[in-house]
């Protein structure tokens, strides 16, 4: 064993010829040595047996066998097994039999030269004998072939487009080197029949590589940086630590800085709910155009700061509101070290007197992203998360009136839908149907459209919260995302509906198991302070004591994940859920009743279960790729499948990057010849049952949209539809030759000719260079139903 190798050359100044049997060591013994064998001893009866040979250590040295090193290894490896998989450690007198097997089995090998992996590997097959497979699991190596690790560096091999933000570069190939290492040590910690449902397909356990050491997503209380200032590496050993911001520069600065930070504690998207109305005390009496210059440098910074896992740019969102929602106008600013509602003898300050603020930082903020970058590219981080509110649908004449230089709230949601028509970078929250209880609590979206809320109803510190009472805030996001294979359920029914919810059901109970195992690893992971950013208590600039959590761990949420609802109805009904009403209505009900059965898991086990569509980025392909890797689904996978199913079927033996998938979520088809109304008539509907998140996405035919119609179309879909949160996705082209920009999916640049193109598009949840995609999305790329300016005709 690796460790094993260099406890021997420690030891081997004090042994003797210590790996010679008890049985056949005596000082007349005689050693012969040929050049085409390993060296030989003779036995006081005559015969010869194998001298075991001398350890390679990892650091380059030759040293004695000592089979007493196998023996301890094992006694400190096995005590992880109690920790993981609840079996006790080895015993001593279990060690030694492993390790004398272990002995026979190198001597009968004749070899001249022994390596400490290659003593693993012969413990491992002694422990798998024996079927002890949680001792073989905690004792084996983790790690990836020279050639495997050469083919990472040249940006192929190992999960080269598992994710679109990754850029080509040195942090890369470190990031997925590391990724590869930890998703093979945290599949061999899980239980093994968890390991063996990830393995096979039928669940997916997102961002596996961070399983143990970090949280997913989480939506930020700018608040809470603006009072107690910025400690990037949450402790303040490491970082400098700055005190509240007292300027406007310095206080974009820490929001940005926040979100970089963050990216050591958490998996995926970071971002700040309700940004532009906690950061306006800060603009206050600034002109237009110094408001401007801060939003430009915020956007400038989240799209140019290559310091998030692996040197990708920080997956960032913002939600952002034209004007100041009704819940915050009375409640106390935030700002500059301190909560303005009078306790200190100092002026009360409510967020409504900051209206001028929030509406010109609106303005400011999508007048830079129309403007694009240098040369003219959209920005793709922040996200802009267009709320569209009760409060913002009707005019707030009064102020108006008094303000006439200021633009309505109708001329901002305008600028919304240019930057839709011109780039299709905003997605729009929408809160106007009930179900979105707005003005009654708070709610965001997160990541690639994973949803998180509060309410006085299930938070008994709602109002605490609100008014940031001893530095209580809010605090949403998800500890981990389980998705589930929810075709292959479909298959196993065999057309038994019974049986296709108890299956998916069934699922649900196996990603409880997931979670439950993750909260077992975090919680030590916490309790030694290895999530210090999120677990931080900064000095209350006012008491001088240490200050609020910043992540309060207990309200993040864990997360199921669905796929491929719409091939599971094909194949269990023979229909897609679009082509007939029982084939919908068998949709409806499962999810229904898997959001009863999330409730019900949820109070069983005491965690928060929310139920979400999956934006599968590669989930969809690893799961249609997975179910044709499998004799027994096989041929039922190819009945459902999207994308080029017969070419795929071919190359298994080549690659998995294949250009077949299963559709997201809820979502009908990405192919489906719909019209836009149709299509929205089928999804729509699954937006109030899935309440862990989901998303409608309108992919533009148009080289330039009408920006009227676009709102037009936009309000009343929010007005009569159930749709909560959705995006147009315009299709782009930029020449890498002479940098000019392109409407649509051009092959060669309309300017200088070049083929040195490369497209643009959202891949899930957000806009990237297509040459990053895997093959199923390339191939859903080019399957997508476009569609012209649309109306609700």
């Amino acid at each position: 064993m690796d460790s094993m190798a260099e406890e021997i050359e420690k030891k081997v100044k004090n042994t003797d010829i210590s790996g010679v049997p008890e049985d056949t060591t005596t000082s007349s013994n005689i050693v012969e040595k040929t050049s085409e064998s390993s060296p030989r001893q003779q036995t006081l009866d005559g015969s010869f047996v194998s001298i075991m040979p001398k350890v390679r250590t990892t650091d380059g040295h030759m040293v004695e066998w000592d089979r007493n090193i196998v023996v301890n290894q094992l006694l400190k490896e096995t005590s992880l097994s109690e920790r993981f998989h609840g079996i006790p450690a080895v015993t001593r007198d279990e060690a030694l039999v492993i390790a004398k097997e272990t002995e026979k089995r190198i001597r009968s090998m004749n070899l001249r030269f022994l390596s400490g992996p290659l003593i693993r590997e012969v413990v491992n097959m002694v422990l798998i004998e024996r079927n002890d497979v949680e001792w073989r699991n905690i004792s084996t190596r983790v790690g990836t072939p020279v050639y495997d690790a050469c083919e990472i560096d040249m940006g192929t091999g190992f999960e080269a487009k598992e994710n679109a933000n990754l850029q080509e570069n040195a942090e890369t190939s470190h990031k997925k080197k590391a990724d590869k290492i930890s998703k093979e040590q945290y599949l061999l910690l899980l239980p093994p029949k968890l390991s063996d449902l990830h393995l096979n397909g039928d669940l997916h356990i997102h961002d596996l590589e961070y399983m143990g050491t970090r949280a997913f997503c989480q939506d930020w209380d700018l608040r809470y940086f603006f009072y107690y200032g910025l400690m990037p590496d949450g402790s303040g050993a490491k970082a400098s630590v700055a005190g509240p911001a007292m300027k406007a520069e310095v206080a974009v600065l820490h929001a940005v800085k926040a979100l970089g930070s963050a990216q050591t504690n958490f998996a995926g998207g970071q971002g700040f709910y309700n940004f532009l109305t906690f950061l306006a005390p800060f603009l206050e009496g600034k002109s237009y155009k110094e408001i401007e210059q801060l939003m430009q440098m915020f956007v400038y910074e989240m799209t140019q700061m290559m310091v998030a896992r692996g040197g990708q740019l920080v997956f960032s969102s913002v939600q952002l509101s034209p004007g100041v929602p009704k819940l915050w106008r009375d409640k106390p600013a935030v700002y500059r070290g301190r909560v303005w509602d009078g306790s200190d003898g100092s002026d009360v300050r409510v967020y409504g007197e900051y209206e001028r603020e929030v509406r010109l930082g609106f303005q400011a903020l999508m007048n830079v992203m129309l403007e694009g970058d240098y040369w003219g590219k959209p920005f793709n981080f922040p996200k802009p998360e267009i709320s569209i509110e009760p409060d913002f649908m009707e005019e707030d004449e009064m102020f108006n009136r008094a303000h006439p230089e200021l633009p309505t709230y109708d001329d901002l949601y305008n600028l919304t839908f240019e930057l839709t028509a011109k780039f299709g970078t905003p997605y729009f929250d929408n809160q106007l149907p009930p179900y979105r209880g707005a003005g009654e609590g708070i709610s965001c979206y997160q990541c690639c459209a994973y949803q998180f809320s509060a309410n006085a109803e299930d938070d008994d510190e709602f109002e605490e919260k609100l008014n940031f009472t001893d530095g209580k805030h809010f605090s949403m996001g998800s500890w981990q995302v389980v998705s589930l294979n929810c075709p292959r359920a479909a298959y196993e029914a065999q057309g038994d509906d019974k049986e296709l919810f108890a299956r998916l059901k069934g699922l649900m109970d196996r990603a409880i198991e997931v979670f439950h195992t993750k909260l077992k690893w975090m919680t030590p992971i916490i309790e030694s302070g290895r999530m210090p950013f999120a677990t931080q208590q900064p000095k209350d600039p006012v008491t001088g004591k240490k200050g609020a959590v910043a992540v309060d761990m207990d309200s993040l949420v864990f997360t199921i994940g669905v796929v491929g609802i719409n091939e599971m109805v094909q194949y269990h009904t023979g229909s897609q859920m679009h082509e007939s009403k029982e084939a919908f209505k068998v949709a409806v009900r499962a999810m229904t009743e898997m959001e009863m059965h999330a409730r019900k898991i949820s109070e069983e086990h005491g965690i928060e279960i929310a139920l979400a569509r999956t934006p599968a980025e590669t989930t969809c392909q690893r799961f249609g790729v997975s179910d044709l890797l499998h004799d027994e689904y096989r041929e039922k996978a190819a009945s459902v499948l999207k994308g080029d199913v017969e070419s795929s079927v071919s190359r298994l033996k080549e690659t998995h990057d294949l250009p077949v998938y299963y559709t997201n979520g809820t979502h009908a088809p990405p192919g489906a010849d719909l019209s836009l109304m149709e299509r929205i008539n089928v999804e729509h509907v699954f937006f109030p049952i899935v309440d862990g998140g989901n998303i409608m996405h309108i992919w533009l035919g148009e080289g330039s949209p009408d920006a009227k119609g676009l709102k037009d179309f936009t309000m009343h879909l929010a007005r009569n539809t159930q749709t909560g949160y959705f995006a147009f996705t315009k299709d782009m082209t930029v020449c890498m030759n002479d940098f000019h920009m392109m409407s649509g999916l051009q092959d060669c640049c309309e300017n200088c000719n070049s083929d040195n193109v490369e497209h643009l598009s959202r891949v899930t949840g957000y806009i990237q260079s297509v040459g990053g995609w895997n093959a199923a999305k390339k191939q859903e790329l080019a399957d997508r139903m476009r569609y012209g300016s649309p109306d609700m005709r």
